[in-house]
C-alpha cells in the first residue's frame, strides 16, 4: 500500500511539474521596427530594418525646370539627400543646390517609394537679377523614386515672399534627377 502512494505522489508531481512548465516559443530573426518596410509581427528576435529613406539616400544631378515667375531657377540641379537625423526613421533633409547658386534646404518625409516635402523657409537669401533678396520660401511637393532607372520624378510648387522687398512669385516646378 505505501508503494501504490508513493508510486500515486511521484505521478502526481512529475504531472504538476509539467503542468507549471511554460511553453517555449521559437526564435523568430526579423526586424522588430513597425515604421520599417520590412517589419515582421512575428519576429521576437531583432534583425536588420529597412526604412523608405534608403532607397532615396544619396546624390542626384538633374533639373529643376520653373515655367513661371521662378524661370531664373530653372536648369541644372543637385539633390543631396540624406538621413534627417532630428526626425524619424523615414524623415530625411534635402538639399536642392541650383546652377544659379541657390541652395534651398529642405525636411522631407518617405513612405514607400515616395518622398512628400512641405516647409516654409524664412530669412533666405537668393540672388534675384544680381541683387541678393531675403525671402520666405514655401516648398509643397511630392517625387516617386523609380529603383529600376534609379530616378527621381515629381513636381514641387515654390511660393517666394520678400521680406524687405514686396516681392511674390510662385510656381510649380517639375524636377527630375538620376542617381549618382
Amino acid at each position: 500500500m505505501k508503494r501504490i502512494i508513493f508510486f500515486f505522489v511521484v505521478i502526481l508531481g512529475l504531472f504538476t511539474a509539467q503542468s507549471c512548465k511554460k511553453d517555449e516559443v521559437a526564435d523568430v530573426k526579423g526586424c522588430t521596427d513597425a515604421e520599417a518596410e520590412n517589419y515582421d509581427p512575428l519576429a521576437n528576435v531583432a534583425g536588420d530594418c529597412t526604412y523608405a529613406r534608403d532607397k532615396f539616400i544619396g546624390t542626384y544631378k538633374g533639373t529643376l525646370t520653373c515655367p513661371g515667375g521662378l524661370a531664373l531657377l530653372s536648369g541644372q540641379t543637385t539633390f543631396t539627400i540624406d538621413e534627417d537625423i532630428t526626425g524619424g526613421k523615414n524623415d530625411v533633409t534635402v538639399l536642392i543646390t541650383t546652377n544659379t547658386g541657390l541652395v534651398v534646404p529642405v525636411k522631407g518625409v518617405c513612405a514607400g517609394s515616395k518622398l512628400s516635402i512641405d516647409q516654409v523657409l524664412k530669412g533666405l537669401t537668393i540672388d534675384l537679377l544680381g541683387s541678393p533678396v531675403v525671402v520666405d520660401i514655401t516648398v509643397k511637393g511630392e517625387v516617386t523614386y523609380t529603383e529600376a532607372s534609379k530616378t527621381l520624378a515629381g513636381n514641387l510648387a515654390l511660393n517666394t515672399k520678400g521680406v524687405v522687398i514686396p516681392i511674390d512669385l510662385s510656381d510649380t516646378c517639375p524636377i527630375t534627377g538620376v542617381k549618382q
